[in-house]
């Protein structure tokens, strides 16, 4: 914080000489968070958007904001989706606009539902922070994601981005927002197991859910395997099942590592490596993902893991079986 103070300093002193900027993005990669940190950070998105918007080199800043935890960093963001003279920053700056909302309210998401979580971010963002994730109108700024992104997809679809553009990344986007935040009745799958059974999301019903989207690829899916298992035998017979979504390439490979690890829940099989069908229309950027649903279908808690998938497993198994 203290070396970023004097970069701030030399920013103001030097505002047209290439190094205000340079010692702006220093600030906004490397500042520690917390409240030491916050006062140069959020100065230096002020600097930037109204004194550095046009500089060309903005673009490699998009996703990083998109990721930040750190609500000032809105600001840049929508600067240059307005300003910036690059019709492909501008459209690109708006799409990491409205994941950057998208991403915060998932953040805020997970600290309510996880004490653990948030006391990791209280020590790594500080109390001033973490109050105002806390107490965040999520479906407020959710619908202002939506408005984002459906500006954007209409102004700037055939953008490039990775492997499409930016009116399909959007659509994936737009189906998470609309259809798989909790409150929401989860969306049917349908298609086979990897036994080649023909199974349904739907068909499960009455139960608690455990959707596992993994792969045997993934060593942190891999590492989850022995707490499905305890999972499994904990709810036996009782309204609980684990419905897994895999990932991997070969259905043969897959058998014999199910066969080896004793994988013993039902998967859609979705192939693709991490890009089949169910997995990119559920918009799945991270392995494993886990959605938990209730005996209605509706969609309770996501991205829960250990200590926290047990508790809310156990809240809606009583819940379901009224024995609250």
């Amino acid at each position: 914080p203290a070396a970023a103070m004097r970069l701030l300093e030399l920013a103001r002193s030097h505002p047209k000489d290439p190094v205000a900027y340079e010692s702006l993005v220093w600030i906004l990669q490397n500042t520690e968070l917390g409240p030491a940190g916050l006062k140069p950070y959020a100065e230096a998105i002020e600097l930037l958007a109204t004194q550095h918007v046009a500089n060309a080199d903005n673009a490699r800043l998009l996703e990083e904001l998109a990721q930040s935890p750190i609500l000032a960093s809105e600001r840049l963001l929508a600067a240059l989706a307005e300003k910036h003279p690059s019709i492909l920053v501008r459209g690109r700056a708006g799409y990491h606009h409205g994941r950057f909302l998208k991403n915060y309210c998932s953040t805020v998401e997970l600290i309510r539902v996880n004490p653990k979580m948030a006391k990791s971010i209280e020590d790594f963002i500080g109390s001033e922070l973490t109050t105002q994730l806390k107490e965040t109108d999520t479906a407020k700024m959710l619908a202002k994601a939506d408005a984002v992104f459906t500006r954007v997809q209409k102004e700037y679809p055939l953008i490039a981005h990775k492997k499409m553009n930016l009116s399909q990344a959007i659509e994936r986007e737009l189906f998470e927002l609309r259809n798989l935040w909790p409150g929401k009745t989860a969306p049917d799958i349908e298609g086979e197991s990897n036994e080649g059974k023909k199974i349904k999301l739907s068909g499960e019903r009455g139960k608690v859910v455990v959707l596992f989207f993994w792969g045997t690829w993934c060593p942190h899916c891999m590492n989850m395997i022995p707490h499905t298992r305890a999972l499994q035998k904990r709810y036996e017979g009782q309204p609980f099942t684990i419905l897994g979504v895999n990932s991997d390439a070969d259905r043969d490979k897959l058998k014999l590592a199910s066969a080896k690890h004793g994988i013993a829940f039902p998967s859609f099989f979705d192939g693709g490596n991490s890009e089949g069908p169910i997995a990119t229309r559920w918009n799945i950027q991270g392995w494993p993902t886990i959605y938990v649903i209730d005996p209605a279908g509706v969609i309770r808690y996501r991205h829960v893991r250990e200590e926290v998938l047990d508790r809310v497993v156990e809240e809606l198994v009583k819940e379901a079986t009224g024995k609250r």
